[in-house]
């Protein structure tokens, strides 16, 4: 049986591997200094709004502060002391750090906001504060691990969910380290699964299938709605529309509205623009096969996020070379005509589209598929798996091909497929209570699946270990110096050291279009 929930949900520390302009969130906090000048790879969050217009009420006053035009931004002082600290101004206690951080996170938890897209409880989204330009880029362990400290006694609190989010994956690894010294998963929903699905994905075993479940916090239209919408573009709609199944109704909206595919990519283009948590999480388990029926980019921008490019888009691309892929079995919104609405299409979908229905039956006969955000309803999808089922049964394989995160509540459908996937039923008494549960499985599986040795020769995280470790840690390092020169004999050993050590300057992408937060001596 799944966890129940029947009291007021306690607030969550997530730990992101991605970028805060892409995600969707309630409120994030923005690091600067006393005179309001932010990073370069901000603009993208604030856009070109003149620093003047932003200034808090006051600033630099106590060190944080709401942007004055309202939008959902507290800015945090990471470099400025108070007007009595000694030290010097790049200097920053962290103490004093952590007090600002805790006031704004505070602050975003009680402001008067539209409530939450498609979850129960309201995210704020934080940086890891003060490590680049903020006095504490030597230490970034111990800020690391008194950051998370504090979020985690504050989310109590307040009852309001935290995302911790990095794009570098040492600060990314440090964190979930110290996610499991504090035992951070405790509210994790079947945390053995979470383990168990961790670890497959760390020893690369484990795939992707998500559907449009995942995309509903971003704003995306479900598909009753999107049918609706381009009932309205269509005009007069005849009577029983309503009665004809979706895609039914899709095929005689088909013959009413000239040119449906571009309509649909210009609702679902135009509708969500950050991908939800769910989607980060998924592109933070670092799986190098997915597919997925939604037409729109947002698992694409959540893993190019990370810093590494977005993956390979299937059909269109080539899947060799070291990029994950993305198969878009549906469909692709930037080319309005691969997209599958209507009852035609479906039918024809096996003809047209084998081969990429065959990908999906390599992947359930040589990887463990993960299933989120998707019903297991689509016709062609059932044929593809029934037929992947009876080989595996008629060469005696029986384990499961996949587990099933259940954010519906289909127990129907669950006891159908029951034989072929573990299906585990999200709790919750809403939907968005479900889906905020599916988010917090996702996290207990990252953290699981997380390469947390990223950061153990790099110095500057050694507020993370004791003194034991750190003296192995230092003859590690020297190991590495000197293994660095020598023949291509000796490069396993290097890859080993060297994914434990300093990683080189992190690439960042496009900061945006040019404008006033283009500082690059300011903190961040």
């Amino acid at each position: 049986m799944p966890p129940t929930t029947d009291s007021p949900e306690p607030g969550h520390v997530f730990v992101v591997h991605g970028r805060i302009e892409c995600l969707t969130h309630d409120a994030a906090l923005v690091p600067t200094d006393d005179e309001l000048r932010v990073e370069a790879t901000w603009a993208p969050l604030l856009g070109d709004t003149p620093a003047e217009r932003l200034r808090p009420a006051g600033w630099p006053g106590e060190g944080w502060g709401r942007a004055a035009d309202g939008r959902p931004v507290w800015f945090v002082d990471v470099a400025s002391g108070p007007p009595t600290d000694e030290l010097p101004t790049d200097e920053l206690p962290t103490d004093e750090l952590l007090a600002r951080a805790a006031a704004a996170v505070r602050e975003a938890a009680a402001a008067d906001l539209p409530a939450p897209a498609g979850r129960s409880v309201r995210l704020v989204a934080v940086p890891v504060l003060g490590i680049e330009g903020g006095g504490h880029e030597h230490d970034r362990g111990d800020v690391i691990g008194r950051l998370l400290r504090a979020l985690t006694e504050l989310v109590a609190e307040l009852g309001v969910d935290v995302a911790l989010v990095t794009p570098e994956p040492a600060v990314y690894g440090a964190a979930q380290h110290v996610r499991r010294l504090l035992d951070a998963g405790s509210d994790t929903p079947y945390a053995a699964d979470a383990e168990r699905l961790g670890a497959l994905a760390r020893r690369g075993e484990l795939a992707l299938f998500f559907g449009a479940g995942v995309g509903v916090p971003s704003g995306l239209p479900g598909w009753s709605d999107m049918l609706d919408e381009l009932a309205r573009r269509a005009g007069d709609a005849p009577a029983g529309l309503d009665r004809l199944s979706p895609l039914d109704r899709a095929q005689l909206l088909q013959r009413r509205v000239p040119d449906l595919g571009r309509h649909v990519a210009e609702l679902v283009g135009g509708a969500g623009t950050r991908p939800s948590l769910a989607h980060v999480l998924l592109a933070g388990l670092d799986c190098r096969e997915a597919i997925t029926t939604n037409y729109d980019r947002l698992y694409e921008t959540a893993m190019a996020a990370r810093g590494r490019g977005e993956p390979r888009l299937l059909p269109w691309e080539s899947a060799l070379g070291r990029r994950p892929w993305v198969l878009k079995l549906h469909g692709d919104v930037d080319r309005p005509e691969s997209i599958v609405l209507t009852r035609r299409d479906v039918v024809r979908f096996d003809a047209e589209t084998r081969p990429a229905g065959s990908l999906l039956q390599s992947l359930l006969l040589t990887r463990h598929l993960l299933v989120a955000g998707a019903s297991l309803g689509d016709d062609n999808v059932v044929r593809l798996v029934r037929e992947a089922e009876a080989y595996r049964a008629d060469h005696g394989i029986t384990e499961p091909m996949g587990t099933v995160l259940d954010v519906a509540g289909d127990d129907a459908r669950g006891e159908l497929w029951r034989d072929q996937f573990t299906w585990l039923t999200l709790p919750g008494r809403s939907t968005e209570q479900r889906a905020r549960a599916l988010e917090i499985l996702l996290d207990g599986i990252a953290a699981y699946a997380a390469d947390t040795a990223s950061w153990l020769l790099d110095p500057r995280f050694d507020g993370l270990l004791d003194e034991p470790s750190r003296q192995v840690a230092a003859r590690a390092r020297e190991l590495a110096a000197m293994v660095e020169p020598r023949g291509p004999e000796w490069e396993p050993l290097r890859r080993v050291l060297g994914g434990a050590g300093p990683e080189p300057a992190y690439d960042e992408g496009p900061a945006g279009t040019a404008g006033p937060w283009h500082d690059t001596d300011s903190p961040g």
